[in-house]
């Protein structure tokens, strides 16, 4: 960024309060015309020839509006011009000339800056000077301020076109710069390019000319919309540029002339030796078939690539130095010097020259170079080859042993879009059957895959193993030898099993259940996306202990609309308690709870509590504590006889029994008192088939 020095400071403190037009002086209380102001125009050297002639006249078209009687006026300069017509400059061209000169340069034409009025700036180069015209629109009519040119240098003749153009336009910026800073205004050029480069909005090209990223630095602190204005209609700058005065470069100008400068110095300074100099780069540059045609192109303007800037003679494409062909073995020796390598000296290279072709011109040295190909690096592992995702989950699987380990052998088998590990243990050396026979276990659960990816072992190699393979449809696919790395998907789970497994050891576990922990928390892990292979393969997350952390929420069925029998609290109930030889038992008790829409806690009369299911109550009316106790068909047949052994008072005759239902027998009731016969009783042993009934 360009930096204000103390006359451009105190330029910008006299903006703030602006003279009269740069055309008058004040003197008392009159306006008088200051002709040093406008110069440009009043000393502007008298045309030496047609094209001169036609050039000034086109200015004069360009204010012909201001001017009263402007054809008759030219008259004798047109005639100059017609075809078939001697050039001579006769008194009578010269009153003509300076004539038109003075109204130019007159209030008739000039208008007095006005900071509320619209500014323009119109600049244009040409081969041998630089012009720039500031005006106002008034009424929608442009009207000039003033006028600015200069002459250019020695080294500035030498620019392209294209560099000149855009030092027109910094040269107007810094000459009007009181009028320009702090506000809004509108800069013309004729140059298509640079109304793209210089544009407020736009982003530089990478491979942009030095000159012009500083220039467009310098630009970068004005207020100003860049606007392109065909050639034609610029002739009022046209005809300053080309009709130049001899002053020397502004402050401002020469200062970043010389930084551009001082970077292409040190460019060429990188890549010249006793074997190529600056000057044999220029001298080749103008004789190379290429580049001397380039190098006129660009002067000329014929050819308007940003990219291309000239320097002292020499071609610079950014800020790289464009080599003649002549010269470019030198240089790719002085970058071949210490063998740096086909990298490393593209990227030196691309720091200071520049041809056509040159990256693979380095590339041919450096192959063709004995010491390189002696001692070369292996060449560069390509990117590992990623495998396309299955449509589905087990379409193919990525097979590998691992091991041995304490004597084990691990089948490692790998889902190749969820990542799901499946492992199969082995105690001794694997062979294609028991290979087989492990991996029928696992396609018993997941189904046989249609691709198999697997290394060049013997085992995956032999007659049986492919046999399997084809009559199960599944096709089989081998590493390229000594490559595994493209089996990587296997490669990978086979080093993870074994870290984990030598983590691990410290547990004394057996290898089944070390093998169980760490399936289990790998299939639960979620992967880089964020998705476990767990919820990947079986579209569920898998519960771990962690997951005892986390309360269980049960989920209850929904209300059934169906009518059920419901019990209330303190209902009695008959109670099913048990069964015995198919048939059910039966108790009383009090309904204590409900636990549920089917479930209730009930108190027997013996005081048990116990949980029953609805199917197992019935509603009752016995009351508690006066119901007896129900009778087991065990109890049932635990009895006491009373066997009498005489007639006694009321006894029934045989023949009044043969007429009597026999009696019911009641069981003995608990704890009851022993009955006292009315008159004594004898001794009755009891049978022997009674002594150890219970």
């Amino acid at each position: 960024m360009a930096t204000f020095s103390d006359e451009q400071f105190a330029r910008l403190l006299a903006a703030l309060n602006p003279p009269p037009a740069p055309g008058f002086i004040i003197e008392g209380d009159s306006i008088k015309k200051n002709p040093n102001k406008v110069k440009a125009i009043v000393d502007a050297p008298r045309p030496r020839n047609p094209d001169e002639i036609q050039q000034f006249i086109g200015l004069i078209t360009y204010y012909a509006r201001f001017i009263p009687n402007a054809s008759s006026i030219t008259y004798p300069l047109r005639k100059l011009t017609c075809k078939g017509v001697r050039f001579h400059w006769s008194a009578a061209c010269e009153a003509a000339f300076i004539k038109l000169k003075n109204i130019i340069a007159s209030d008739q034409v000039l208008v007095q800056y006005d900071p509320d009025l619209p500014v323009i700036v119109a600049c244009d180069a040409s081969p041998t000077g630089i012009g720039a015209v500031l005006s106002h629109i008034i009424n929608g009519v442009e009207k000039p301020v003033t006028f600015a040119s200069r002459s250019l240098t020695t080294a500035e003749s030498n620019y392209s076109q294209l560099d000149r153009e855009a030092l027109a336009i910094i040269f107007a910026v810094e000459k009007f710069f009181i009028y320009l800073y702090g506000r809004k205004f509108t800069l013309y050029t004729d140059n298509k390019p640079l109304s793209r480069i210089f544009h407020e909005h736009a982003n530089l090209p990478a491979m942009t000319a030095a000159r012009l990223l500083r220039y467009a630095a310098y630009l970068s602190m004005f207020d100003y919309d860049i606007k392109y204005r065909k050639k034609e209609d610029n002739v009022n700058a046209d005809y300053l540029s080309r009709a130049p005065l001899n002053e020397a470069p502004d402050g401002v100008i020469a200062a970043l002339e010389w930084e551009i400068a001082e970077l292409h110095e040190e460019t060429l300074h990188h890549i010249t030796s006793t074997a190529v100099t600056s000057a044999m780069i220029a001298q080749e540059t103008s004789t190379d078939p290429e580049l001397s045609k380039l190098l006129a192109d660009l002067r000329s303007g014929a050819c308007v690539d940003e990219t291309f800037t000239i320097s002292n003679g020499i071609i610079l494409r950014g800020d790289r130095v464009v080599i003649p062909k002549k010269l470019q073995p030198a240089i790719m020796n002085e970058l071949h010097m210490t063998h740096l390598g086909i990298v490393k000296m593209k990227q030196l290279a691309r720091n200071y020259c520049y041809w056509s072709g040159i990256d693979a011109d380095l590339e041919r040295l450096v192959k063709s170079c004995v010491q390189c190909s002696e001692y070369q690096k292996q060449p560069a592992k390509v990117k590992v080859h990623h495998w396309e995702i299955p449509e589905n989950n087990f379409d193919r699987i990525h097979i590998d042993f691992a091991g041995p380990r304490k004597g084990y052998q691990f089948l490692i088998v790998v889902d190749a879009k969820s990542k799901w590990p499946e492992i199969k243990i082995f105690n001794k050396d694997p062979t294609s059957l028991s290979t087989m026979l492990a991996l029928e276990e696992l396609f018993t659960v997941h189904g046989y895959p249609k691709i198999i990816v697997s290394d060049n072992a013997s085992i995956f190699k032999s007659d049986e193993f492919q046999k399997y393979c084809e009559e199960r449809g599944i096709f089989q696919m081998f590493t390229a030898p000594a490559h595994p790395s493209t089996n990587g998907l296997a490669e990978r789970y086979v080093q993870i099993l074994k870290s984990k497994l030598n983590k691990m050891d410290h547990e004394n576990l057996s290898i089944q259940l070390l093998l169980n922990k760490i399936l289990l928390r790998f299939r639960a892990t979620p992967l880089l996306d964020g998705k476990s292979p767990a919820e990947r393969y079986l579209g569920r997350r898998l519960r771990i202990r962690l997951d005892a952390i986390k309360p269980i929420t049960l989920k209850r069925n929904p209300v059934s609309t169906e009518k059920i029998r419901r019990f209330n609290m303190g209902d009695r109930v008959n109670v099913v308690v048990q069964t015995i030889l198919g048939k059910p038992v039966w108790k009383f008790g009090t309904v204590q709870s409900c636990l549920g829409r089917l479930h209730y806690q009930v108190r027997l009369d013996n005081g048990k509590i116990i949980k029953k299911h609805v199917d197992q109550l019935k509603s009752t009316c016995i009351p508690e504590k006066i119901c007896p106790e129900p009778v087991s068909p065990v109890q049932q047949r635990k009895v006491t006889f009373n066997i009498p052994t005489e007639r006694v008072e009321n006894q029934i005759l045989p023949e009044e029994r043969v007429a009597t239902p026999p009696p019911v027998l009641q069981p003995e009731p608990a704890q009851a008192p022993a009955p006292v016969p009315a008159r004594p009783r004898r001794s009755v042993k009891k049978p022997g088939w009674l002594q150890n009934f219970v």
